[in-house]
């Protein structure tokens, strides 16, 4: 295999001449920019232009209806910086209408500077970054730009992923490698180079590695970048060691050397393949960071609204009507209760994994062994509710176990388990129960009780039980 034997200097023009063989090579070679990312909101409502003569100057443009603009949009972590610093540069009430008509480039951050520059680099004059093109501490903005995020990732030329910058200071462009090699000949007079990768601490590191490069890199960890990888058509991953481009078709590195795609775009080939993706999501999702745990339900709407937009079913905070009871049978992860998130009330619902914070795991149920509750179902009318039949338990009991309650019988013979997301109430005569699913006299289900209205119930567990301790009560209820 052909490869750099030395990576080129971090803001050399070789590096950037890649960057547009990488894009162009892509556009000609691959399909990647010519998917349909059709949708009402595919395109920002505004982008910043970086095309003004004098590179010092940079302005707010708002596309028009039908425009076709050509943008890379920025996927990076704001950091902990402080409020008045993040007045400086960001977009506000007060400042959005001079940046209409131009403002300084050398307000901004470091890492935004260093995705200008790459930008202008690939020749594009339209750049998207959150905090210049929504207006920030403008709740209502907020909102209804947090319902375009599928728009402004899935429509841009290309992403740039800000891997290696721990805040918006820090900057992306620079490396913490250094390469030493030598040039050898074999016996069959064959040259090549003998190379060893260090970093600042003089400390070999593996130069292609993605996983630990980008996979495990501080950006990677935010809810948030997770739907922007996804939906992104091409990504220019900047690490702390190399660059990585990443698009359909694999990961391709800054020394041209080709790895496996750590995360493939082609999915929707099957119901089993595109559940277990959807699963992978979710639990992959739930694990990661958000500076305000009330984004939860928000910071993944977008790759939601994709997903059941190519299955042609309806979702509702995170559950897809295709794979609706499978969705149903998650469970926290680890030893520690979830909590609930400080939503306004009714946002979300209780069988949802979006109102609770922490990670979440979905039960390990085979496929097409399961005979499915079909009374089952979304309500029409009322968006966070289920419509359903509800159960009682019949002659059980339950017994601490672990993380689980053991359900038992009359025996003590173990019949089955619980596991709460919360609080558990100690009494198994006290709670109801949903059917989800059965497979050989066993039921799949959702532990519930009742609300302060009459026929609506809420989830507070999963479980799994012996058919013959459960008994059909309630019909047609409301899980809320």
């Amino acid at each position: 295999m052909i490869s750099f034997p030395v990576l080129p200097e971090a803001e050399s023009p070789a590096r950037f001449a890649l960057l547009r063989a990488w894009l162009r090579w892509c556009d000609k070679s691959h399909d990647c920019n010519n998917h349909d990312a059709k949708s009402e909101t595919a395109l920002p409502t505004r982008l910043l232009y970086v095309g003004n003569p004098n590179p010092d100057v940079l302005s707010l443009y708002c596309p028009k209806e039908n425009d076709k603009v050509k943008y890379i949009a920025l996927s990076h972590c704001w950091g902990k910086l402080t409020k008045e610093r993040k007045r400086e540069f960001c977009t506000t009430n007060d400042n959005i209408k001079t940046r209409l008509n131009g403002f300084s480039f050398l307000i901004l951050p470091k890492t935004f500077r260093d995705a200008v520059r790459v930008t202008r680099e690939l020749g594009i004059q339209y750049l998207w970054i959150d905090s210049l093109c929504i207006i920030q501490w403008n709740q209502k903005d907020w909102k209804h730009e947090a319902t375009r995020m599928e728009g402004v990732f899935a429509s841009a030329y290309c992403t740039i992923a800000a891997t290696s910058a721990v805040d918006s200071e820090a900057g992306f462009l620079k490396r913490n490698v250094s390469n030493e090699c030598i040039l050898a000949q074999a016996a069959s007079g064959r040259q090549f180079y003998i190379c060893a990768d260090t970093d600042g601490s003089n400390n070999h590191v593996d130069i292609d590695d993605f996983n630990d490069h980008v996979e495990k890199a501080p950006l990677n960890t935010r809810a948030w970048v997770m739907q922007e990888r996804v939906l992104s058509r091409r990504t220019i991953h900047f690490s702390d060691k190399q660059m990585y481009w990443e698009c359909g078709e694999g990961v391709y590195c800054e020394n041209l050397t080709r790895l496996e795609s750590y995360f493939r775009k082609k999915f929707f080939m099957g119901d089993r393949r595109t559940m277990e993706f959807i699963h992978f999501l979710s639990e992959a999702y739930s694990k990661r960071h958000l500076t305000e745990d009330t984004d939860r339900c928000v910071a993944i709407s977008g790759l939601e609204a994709r997903i059941a937009r190519a299955r042609g079913c309806q979702s509702r905070y995170g559950i897809f009507q295709d794979f609706l009871h499978r969705n149903l049978l998650w469970q926290r992860s680890g030893h520690k209760k979830t909590k609930w998130i400080g939503y306004e009330p009714g946002i979300i619902p209780s069988w949802s994994w979006m109102a609770y914070d922490g990670g979440i795991q979905f039960m390990d149920i085979p496929f097409g062994e399961v005979d499915w509750n079909d009374k089952l179902r979304f309500n029409k009318e009322h968006k966070h509710a289920l419509v359903t039949d509800i159960g009682v338990f019949w002659k059980c009991s339950m017994e601490k176990r672990d993380t689980r309650y053991a359900i038992l019988d009359l025996s003590k013979g173990k019949r089955g388990w619980i596991q709460y997301d919360i609080e558990a109430s100690g009494d198994l005569h006290t709670e109801w129960c949903v059917v989800v699913g059965r497979r050989n006299k066993k039921y799949y289900i959702l532990v519930v009780r009742p609300t302060s209205v009459d026929g609506e119930y809420r989830r507070v567990g999963v479980g799994r039980i012996q058919s013959d301790y459960v008994v059909r009560q309630r019909l047609d209820v409301r899980v809320v």
